[in-house]
Formats: C-alpha cells, structure tokens, sequence
C-alpha cells in the first residue's frame, strides 16, 4: 500500500514541477509562444495572465487568497481522513486539487496573477494546475457517484 501512495504523491509531484516550470518560462519569456500551434489552430501556449478565478472572474486579490487557503486547510483535513481510511482513489483527487490549487496560489503571492498558458481559442486559457484541480474533482465526483449508485 505504502508504494501505492508514494507513486500517487510523486506523479502530483512531477506534475507540480512541471507546471511551475512552465509557468516560470512563460513569465520569464512573456513573447515567446513555446511550441506554437500545438494542435492546428486548436490550441496554443502563450502567457496569459489570470487576476481573477476561474473564467477570468475578479474578485478582492485579499478576499481571494484568504478564501483559497481555507479551502485549501479543509482539502488537507479531508486528506488526512483518506489516509486513515486507506482510500487510494480520494488520496489522489484531494493530492490533485490541492497540489493545484497551491501552485495557482504561489502565483498570485509572487506574480499578483494566476500564469495561464494554455490556449484554447474557442474555450479558454487555463495551466496544468487547473488541469490537476480539474481532474482531482473528477475522480472525487465519480468516487462520490459510484458510492451512491451502490448503496442504492
């Protein structure tokens, strides 16, 4: 079991790092498209920069960080409660969103700024961190689902 947790927790980690990297190059080269068109028109890298949550929404930058670090304490409690009861699939997603949420928060600390650099024309910009937020509440949702679905 212990194996199973430490290749969770290091797969979030190399996907952290990555992501801060990313985020570094774009803001240390801010005209530099990395890679171009990644797929023909559908998407690109490029640095945009996000003040607000999701979807580009603002709100007060204090208000904010203090709301993401509360949010962030509660994850890291239900966390803990995974652990103890041995619960792979939830050790990840929770791993996931808050991995991803504190790298967003590391950039509005030091930048004032969410680092987005993944476009998608017709949809958004958004970072791996929010692709790790993203797919920690999917695994959450279907965990949450499946549990449902058999006590019925």
């Amino acid at each position: 079991m212990f194996k199973k947790y430490l290749f969770l927790n290091l797969s979030v980690l190399v996907l952290f790092i990555a992501d801060r990297i990313a985020k570094f190059l774009f803001v240390r080269f801010p005209a530099e498209k990395f890679g171009g068109d990644f797929i023909s028109g559908l998407i690109d890298f490029q640095l945009a920069k996000n003040p607000g949550i999701a979807f580009g929404l603002l709100l007060n930058q204090n208000f904010l960080r203090f709301f993401i670090i509360s949010i962030i304490f509660i994850l890291v409690w239900l966390l803990l409660k995974a652990y103890q009861q041995k619960k792979p699939a939830e050790i990840f997603g929770l791993t996931l969103i808050i991995t991803g949420a504190i790298s967003n928060l590391i950039d509005r600390w030091y930048y004032g700024f969410v680092v987005d650099y993944i476009n998608v024309p017709v949809f958004t910009v958004f970072n791996l961190a929010d692709v790790m937020i993203t797919f920690g509440v999917l695994i959450l949702a279907v965990g949450i689902l499946k549990k449902e679905k058999a006590s019925r």
